[in-house]
């Protein structure tokens, strides 16, 4: 597998030919907005459509204020890890599919980390059982990461992408997802719950394990011969 991605032809780009250009912006003043008003008009609809959400949700006002902070951010990581599993198995068809290049990942490689997340979520589903959360439900961060973290997938599924390229958007999930773990430990030991704040400790010591391995991996295919800090 090359090192880095060819180039594909581009059809998309107008540098190259300004007479199109030129008769695609004619077609945009023949064909105008169909309605009035701008970005400001915009602007007040989504005010409004984040002042009428605020009340939804679950109440959880029996719940302590560390307790609710606690189970959105479980819910937020057992998210994550879901999606986690899933880019690994994207991860695995790219492998298939382009092979992997001189002290890239191994298919066993790819496998393990898959099954770590797979372990973390079924972890997570177990604690916020634990804690009367719903592990179905979708918290507010879980929300949240998942909207921030879809461009990770569609790479990972782009059928344009090669294993390179995949391990570049893998890495952006990894490092959001030490980050996050981190911050979980913490929220856990605020609420009391030591037994989870060392259970999300172990996992952090996992995933910082994975992110060294991407990062490995992409210096080694982008020709470094070793990680720069």
């Amino acid at each position: 597998m090359p090192a880095s991605p060819t180039t594909p032809a581009n059809r998309t780009g107008v540098a190259a030919a300004p007479d199109r250009a030129a008769h695609m912006i004619t077609a945009l003043e023949e064909f105008l907005p169909t309605s009035e008003g701008d970005a400001l008009a915009v602007a007040a609809v989504r005010v409004q459509y984040a002042q009428e959400s605020a009340d939804e949700g679950p109440d959880r006002l029996r719940l302590t204020e560390e307790t609710s902070l606690l189970l959105d951010k479980l819910g937020e990581r057992l998210a994550f890890e879901r999606t986690g599993t899933r880019l690994y198995e994207a991860l695995l068809s790219k492998h298939e599919a382009y092979g992997s290049f001189e002290r890239g990942p191994s298919r066993e490689d790819i496998a393990v980390i898959l099954g770590e997340e797979l372990q973390h979520f079924h972890m997570l589903v177990e604690q916020i059982k634990s804690l009367g959360g719903d592990p179905t439900e979708l918290t507010p961060s879980a929300n949240v990461q998942l909207t921030a973290s879809h461009g990770v997938g569609q790479v990972l599924v782009d059928p344009r992408t090669n294993l390179l390229q995949s391990l570049e958007a893998i890495l952006l999930a990894e490092l959001a997802d030490n980050e996050c773990w981190e911050t979980l430990t913490g929220l856990a030991r605020l609420a009391g719950q030591e037994e989870l704040a060392e259970q999300c400790e172990e996992a952090l010591v996992t995933e910082q394990e994975h992110l060294e391995k991407v990062r490995s991996w992409l210096a080694a295919g982008q020709g470094r011969s070793e990680v720069e800090g």
